[in-house]
């Protein structure tokens, strides 16, 4: 009973998801297999269930028309379940042959059991891997995510000028930084309560990402002030950005100051973080303190003396 080629997949949900094939299953997807186990299946070997076997119909031969073409003669699908050590089918495989399994005697069944039975194990460890590895994955993101705003926190922003930097240096280009600090946060927080205090910083996490690229970071790196690191920047792209965050914080009433710095300038992100955090700064000291009793949509000044802060 030759065997043209061979499927194992695991069941990961409601799906059994391919893990290795073999011969003209080489490229089939999934959903190919998730094809292959229906129908209805024939025992093989009696009352022993260990394989069962069914005649490829219309649907299975349009899936694999194009491997077909390649062993014209098989036209038989034979399948055996795997099962973890508790007896919880972890897989099956999936294998196609020329002609239909005759019955096979009892000890070379027994044989196959015990490959099936460890092959199970082993599917069942690799079902086990995979999730530990989401895990590991979904863990990493949450560690490097502020739970209020939802852009990196400092742990993240550290590790992607890491990143950055790594590639400014290999690929010789240029890179900026821009340092944002709110306005009176705390007054917000002193005259409206916290709660207010936080649904600005999340508006001020969404206005600032709404005017970046794709391959654009911003970061939350502590209570008020934010953080944005550009690729591959320009003096006059980065100048640029500064002035779409402007704009846009100013449409939504949000009071900020804004410093900027090239790579260029201070030869490493971490230096150009420090130098463009002086210019935000400089920008914050020169700004009035508005009346704590004038309150716009956000809780702060509004009008022109509290753009100018």
């Amino acid at each position: 009973m030759p065997v043209e080629g061979w499927l194992v997949g695991r069941q990961d949900g409601d799906k059994c998801v391919i893990v290795a094939g073999s011969g003209i299953f080489d490229d089939c997807s999934t959903a190919c297999m998730a094809t292959l186990l229906k129908g209805t299946w024939q025992p093989a070997d009696g009352d022993r269930g260990v394989l069962h076997f069914r005649a490829l119909g219309n649907v299975e031969i349009k899936h694999l028309a194009q491997a077909l073409a390649a062993a014209p003669s098989a036209r038989y699908l034979i399948k055996a379940r795997l099962d973890c050590p508790t007896g919880m089918p972890v897989g099956h495989i999936i294998g196609l042959s020329k002609g239909a399994p005759p019955v096979a005697p009892a000890a070379p069944l027994r044989e196959i059991g015990l490959c099936l039975h460890a092959m199970g194990t082993t599917l069942a460890l690799h079902g086990e891997l995979s999730i530990a590895e989401r895990m590991v994955v979904d863990m990493q993101r949450d560690a490097f995510i502020d739970p209020l705003t939802g852009v990196l926190n400092r742990a993240g922003w550290i590790h992607r000028l890491a990143h950055i930097d790594a590639e400014a240096e290999s690929d010789n280009t240029d890179a900026a930084i821009v340092m944002l600090d709110l306005d009176f946060l705390k007054m917000v927080n002193d005259t409206r309560g916290h709660s207010a205090g936080d649904e600005l910083l999340r508006a001020t996490a969404q206005t600032i990402s709404s005017v970046l690229r794709s391959d654009d970071s911003v970061g939350r790196l502590g209570g008020d002030e934010f953080g944005v690191v550009v690729q591959n920047a320009t003096r006059k792209g980065a100048e640029g950005l500064v002035q779409r965050l402007e704009a846009a914080l100013c449409r939504v009433d949000i009071n900020i100051s804004i410093g900027m710095a090239l790579k260029s300038e201070a030869g490493s992100l971490k230096k150009t973080m420090h130098l463009a955090d002086e210019r935000m700064y400089s920008q914050k000291r020169n700004k009035p303190i508005p009346p704590r009793h004038v309150g716009g949509s956000n809780g702060l000044a509004t009008g022109a003396s509290a753009r100018k802060r």
